[in-house]
């Protein structure tokens, strides 16, 4: 993939730069909770967040923060989300099932509808099936976009924007440093929680036949991923299946340790960055988004 190859949805303003870390959630659906106890423990630290980018369930977790909904709601919804309430059961010649239900729980749950509207710069990864290239988008509806990243190819239709056909944003972004990068944030922390189903053994299902032949791919993609972040954070949810949502609590659990193990190293780094990066008007902007949260 080249810096040419990289598309952009809609044109977007020179990045400029931002206190505090960049996060970049990868997908993985279930085990995508972890991001939470990600979340939770750098909200405890209150680290501030400069920005926000997603592919796939990262996408859904990381706009819901940025339009200002609660960590604490957010958690609470995931305890009740189970595949029926995103997903519709529709076979066609492109998928087996339509997402259109999880568009309609961006509208009902998040407190911001478009990109411009959220109080955390924010990026979500599609993939465009025609060129196999990445399309970030930055502006616009927050629903469309989600719904294009979180296609898994196989599992959900593709989403139809304009004259571009999307499908998942992991396919390439499995954690989407670089659209942390271009937002400007000068740390950025990778999430990764994988794509293969937990499961031992050969496949027993079409699902995992697809996600496990997107992993083996995702395999060489690493070096393009890892080398836009300053932190790579791996959570141990290889036990969890990819539907496995009912067990939000395992994966969260996850998430916070693998945070809390990179604290110091996160910590440095923003120490190192504070006296060039420390903008106290942007800081304010902050401290006000988290007062209303």
């Amino acid at each position: 993939m080249t810096g040419d190859s990289y598309l952009r949805f809609l044109p977007a303003e020179e990045p400029r730069l931002r206190p505090g870390i960049g996060l970049a959630l990868g997908g993985g659906f279930a085990r995508g909770y972890a991001h939470l106890g990600v979340m939770r423990v750098i909200e405890e630290q209150q680290i501030p967040i400069s920005c926000i980018s997603g592919s796939s369930i990262g996408s859904i977790l990381g706009a819901a923060y940025a339009s200002g909904v609660p960590l604490s709601r957010i958690i609470e919804k995931g305890r009740e989300i189970r595949f029926r309430d995103f997903a519709r059961w529709r076979v066609s010649r492109f998928g087996l099932a339509s997402n259109e239900r999880l568009g309609a729980l961006v509208q009902r749950f998040f407190d911001s509808r478009q990109f411009e509207d959220l109080l955390i710069p924010t990026a979500i990864v599609a993939t465009d099936l025609a060129t196999g290239d990445p399309v970030v988008f930055k502006r616009g509806s927050l629903s469309d976009a989600i719904r294009a990243s979180c296609a898994f190819p196989g599992l959900f239709e593709p989403i139809q924007i304009g004259t571009r056909h999307l499908a998942d944003g992991g396919l390439v972004a499995p954690v989407p440093t670089r659209a942390a990068r271009e937002l400007g944030a000068e740390i950025v922390v990778g999430i990764s929680v994988g794509m293969h189903d937990g499961q031992a053994g050969p496949p027993s299902n079409i699902f995992q036949v697809v996600s496990r032949a997107v992993s083996a791919a995702q395999k060489h993609q690493l070096e393009g991923w890892e080398r836009h972040a300053d932190i790579v954070l791996r959570p141990s949810v290889q036990g969890l299946a990819w539907d496995d949502f009912e067990r939000i609590d395992e994966a969260m659990e996850a998430g916070a340790a693998s945070a809390r193990s990179a604290l110091p190293q996160i910590k440095k780094l923003l120490a190192t960055h504070q006296e060039d990066s420390f903008d106290p008007g942007r800081q304010g902007e902050f401290l006000f988004a988290q007062a209303l949260r």
